[in-house]
């Protein structure tokens, strides 16, 4: 649709895999992110995007406190870690000035001198909305982190539920399923799966919470079948403490997929 893609682009460039994007939003305590960096290194084909969130945001300081820079100084130099930025939009509500800061200040997280000399590379747009009139919206929102942390940055919308399809234009992931994972299967999923366009499909996210049983390999085995650009799948714990299957969940999501697109996408 006219968009620049980034080098986090699709999974067939990303060797045959789709991406873990993984809401890190457990506080640095030490080893507290010790399982993410040994999931990395022991799955060095495999690609984590990982969304840092220290207080709703980047907080009001030109740096994160020691505990995050301690630990974000040590992912920095993890070649298969992206490390992107938080930034809530309520729904479209929020000023367009507000979210601009909240770029500007992970941009300075980046210097050595102000910051802590980790450069982010690009913004999770939470709370973001999903009907048509805010299109334009979430555009200029993009058009920010491009012109504050390069062309490269990569911008991921989360409306969590399938959008206009006009947001994939400057968007280059968009979260189109954030939920309990029964509902994956649901009416309402199974109708917008069928209508989203493959070339789309490569660029979205499925984002799978409260998993039981074998739900994240059944999820996981669409998420294959469908070619899905990214995904994350957790348990009861949801996004502030680790699932106690996280090592087997990403030992799966290692595992390349073979041939051509199955079976449509039902």
């Amino acid at each position: 649709m006219g968009t620049k893609m980034t080098k986090l682009s699709s999974p067939s460039q990303n060797n045959n895999k789709a991406l873990i994007l993984l809401p890190l939003y457990i506080y640095p305590s030490p080893d507290a992110w010790t399982p993410l960096l040994l999931a990395a290194n022991r799955h060095p084909n495999l690609q984590f995007l990982v969304v840092v969130n220290p207080s709703n945001g980047p907080g009001e300081g030109d740096r994160p406190d020691e505990n995050y820079v301690r630990v974000l100084q040590q992912l920095r130099d993890v070649e298969n870690i992206k490390l992107v930025g938080y930034v809530y939009c309520s729904y479209g509500k929020r000023e367009q000035g507000e979210m601009r800061r909240d770029v500007e200040r992970y941009k300075v997280w980046g210097c050595e001198k102000r910051g802590c000399g980790v450069d982010i590379k690009g913004i999770f747009f939470d709370e973001a909305p999903a009907d048509g009139g805010h299109v334009g919206y979430m555009a200029e929102a993009a058009g920010e982190v491009r012109s504050a942390l390069g062309e490269e940055a990569v911008v991921v919308y989360n409306p969590g539920v399938f959008p206009d399809q006009g947001y994939w234009e400057k968007g280059d992931y968009v979260v189109v399923f954030e939920n309990v994972a029964r509902e994956w299967w649901g009416g309402y999923v199974r109708e917008n799966v069928k209508k989203l366009p493959k070339e789309l499909r490569e660029r979205s996210v499925v984002i799978a919470h409260t998993c039981q049983g074998d739900e994240k390999e059944r999820i996981l085995a669409d998420v294959r079948r469908e070619r899905w650009g990214a995904h994350f799948l957790t348990g009861e714990g949801g996004y502030e403490s680790w699932d106690g299957g996280w090592g087997g969940y990403v030992g799966e999501a290692d595992e390349e997929w073979d041939g051509e697109e199955e079976g449509g996408c039902c």
